[in-house]
């Protein structure tokens, strides 16, 4: 294999990845029969694993041919920007392999997908990016087409599994016949450094990627205990943001045709594949990066752990709203405070 794709290729299972997959596997194994569908969400904030997840559950139960014609137990799709029920009905047909999926009124459409999902064995429908189900801009969710994949489970009974951002809960939240079909939802947490058995955790994961990447690279010890906190505050807990910087780590090397890897390797790495979010820190009201480049030979020496912490609790977390001015007696004021420095 090309050095270039390694870290693509290596799945590192952890305790949430595998609670998640066991959850699927679970419900999967309930669907054929059910008396009433079975409903999952697999909620997280993103780079946390949720998309793998599902690949990999996808994986272990493809589509196969069989004497009797084709079998797809998993319908699977990737939730438009701005969903509607002509869309996403003909988005499944696609997926289950209608040449004719724009073709027909919605009602036609949505009779054809339900012949063919009870003609292919269909069990399960995955709906991923669930959160364009609610409107960020209007704070409103599609009730419609909410409505409308519920009636599908409940008429098919298919088990349904939805991923997305925490703000997907609202969906459910607000539709009371969805949230009487959804079990407790699966959470893919961030790690998190200061808790014992998540630092192991992490730690067991860098040791994995150092195994690989061992085969290929001489490259400094991930998993040494710097190291690793030095990773940690690159990623900031999330397994996805770890993965770009290694991999671009890995590109850089192979570009270059170069064997050995230095901190200053690393250092490059990080500045070219970690987006970094111009915030107004709450200490100083100034804006800066969110974190500075945890690779530089100084990084530890020149701030304390505990800030540097914190200065990872904002990895991969969406940049402040803007304050909104309000008038009060005739005077105009700005709203935001700490949460909204750090994106919460």
């Amino acid at each position: 294999m090309d050095i270039k794709y390694i870290i693509d290729s290596i799945l590192v299972p952890h305790s949430a990845f595998d609670h998640a997959i066991d959850k699927l596997e679970q419900c999967y194994a309930y669907a054929p029969g059910a008396s009433e569908p079975v409903c999952i969400a697999l909620i997280g904030e993103s780079r946390t694993g949720k998309s793998r997840v599902i690949e990999e559950f996808c994986h272990r139960h493809p589509p196969t041919r069989l004497e009797q014609g084709l079998s797809i137990p998993i319908l699977r799709v990737k939730t438009p920007s701005y969903p509607t029920v002509k869309g996403l009905v003909e988005l499944l047909l696609g997926a289950i392999g209608d040449p004719r999926f724009t073709t027909g009124t919605e009602n036609a459409k949505t009779m054809r997908l339900k012949h063919l999902m009870q003609k292919v064995g269909t069990y399960m429908v995955v709906l991923d990016e669930f959160q364009h189900f609610f409107d960020k801009g209007s704070q409103m969710v599609m009730h419609q087409v909410a409505d409308w994949l519920k009636i599908l489970a409940d008429e098919t009974r298919c088990a349904l599994v939805v991923a997305g951002l925490p703000t997907c809960r609202a969906v459910i939240d607000q539709n009371e016949q969805l949230a009487g079909r959804f079990a407790a939802p699966v959470i893919m947490p961030r790690l998190n450094w200061t808790v014992e058995v998540e630092r192991q955790e992490f730690l067991a994961i860098l040791q994995a990627f150092d195994e690989v990447i061992a085969g290929v690279l001489d490259c400094p010890a991930l998993a040494a205990e710097e190291m690793a906190f030095r990773c940690f505050c690159t990623c900031g807990g999330l397994i996805g943001i770890l993965s770009k910087f290694l991999r671009q780590l890995v590109w850089n090397a192979s570009t270059a045709d170069r064997k050995a890897l230095t901190l200053k390797d690393l250092q490059e790495a990080h500045t070219q594949s970690i987006w970094s979010i111009q915030r107004d820190t709450p200490a100083t009201g100034q804006s800066t990066p969110v974190m500075p480049n945890p690779f530089a030979q100084d990084f530890l020496k020149q701030y304390k752990r505990d800030e540097l912490l914190l200065w990872a609790q904002s990895v991969g977390r969406p940049a402040p709203r803007p304050p909104k001015a309000t008038k009060r007696a005739g005077k105009r004021s700005a709203r935001g405070g700490y949460n909204d420095a750090f994106g919460a």
